[in-house]
């Protein structure tokens, strides 16, 4: 197995796509008391914020400051992005698989990682091709070996022009990103539906917001209301993860 190393795990998106695609999680860091919560009913028995060798490292660090909505009303959240760099040297990962929303500064967190010895692609990716959301997000994954970043490089543009738009359904209408308010339905922000004249708009129910994410029914349970909508508004989604991981896996097998 390809064993990988989990940093601002949240709900826990990440590891479950890769876990799907035949990797194994051996730690995960946060802070969130929480998304502990979460990580602690579903990996028991996996280290949290204890640091062990690792043969790839994986996060999505905080995005609220290139958001969209951060530009637009403020954001107090820091960049960890350095964080993230600052692990990359102390583990020194064969891989690395980094999730945030689309920015310019990607390029600069690429230059970092070339810094460091690694060479990298940036995919972008929106999880309506898997589930009902639309959620496009940025993925900058990378490899210590340039035969493996090739043969990644070479893998998803060969999928991408061949079948990916195959995956995509017909017309169908994706609900806008996920966002992590619990019962606001007032912008173009927000997520709910509308169920006509009697009963009007509502609010997402849990069930919904976990099953756009992938995660199963009940995943977030345990944990206040608020928070819920919280942790799963910041997740990976699960099936975007597996893809990319099922991707890494084939680039590094055919890479040997």
């Amino acid at each position: 197995m390809l064993e990988f190393g989990s940093l601002f795990s949240g709900a826990g998106g990440l590891e479950m796509g890769l876990e799907a695609a035949g990797m194994k999680c051996v730690f995960q860091v946060e802070n969130d008391k929480h998304c502990l919560t979460i990580l602690g009913r579903h990996w028991p028995d996996i280290p949290k914020n204890e640091i062990r060798p690792c043969l790839g490292l994986v996060g999505g660090d905080p995005c609220p400051i290139r958001s969209h909505l951060g530009k637009i009303s403020g954001s107090s959240s820091p960049d960890l992005s350095g964080y993230f760099l600052a692990m990359v040297a102390r583990c020194k990962p064969r891989w690395i698989l980094r999730e945030n929303v689309h920015h310019p500064d990607a390029v600069e967190f690429d230059a970092a990682l070339g810094l460091l010895g690694y060479s990298n692609i940036i995919t972008r990716m929106d999880s309506k091709a898997f589930t009902g959301q639309s959620r496009p997000r940025e993925f900058v994954v990378s490899f210590d070996s340039k035969s493996a970043s090739e043969k990644f490089s070479m893998v998803v543009a060969r999928i991408v022009n061949s079948n990916f738009d195959k995956m995509l359904p017909k017309k169908q209408k994706a609900i806008s990103c996920l966002t992590t308010h619990a019962r606001r339905c007032v912008s173009i922000f927000d997520c709910y539906v509308y169920e006509g004249q009697k009963k009007g708009i509502r609010c997402l129910t849990h069930t919904e917001r976990e099953s756009l994410q992938g995660l199963p029914a009940g995943w977030t349970d345990g944990i206040p209301e608020s928070a819920r909508e919280r942790t799963v508004g910041n997740a990976v989604t699960v099936l975007v993860a597996r893809w990319l991981g099922e991707r890494i896996k084939e680039a590094i097998v055919n890479s040997k």
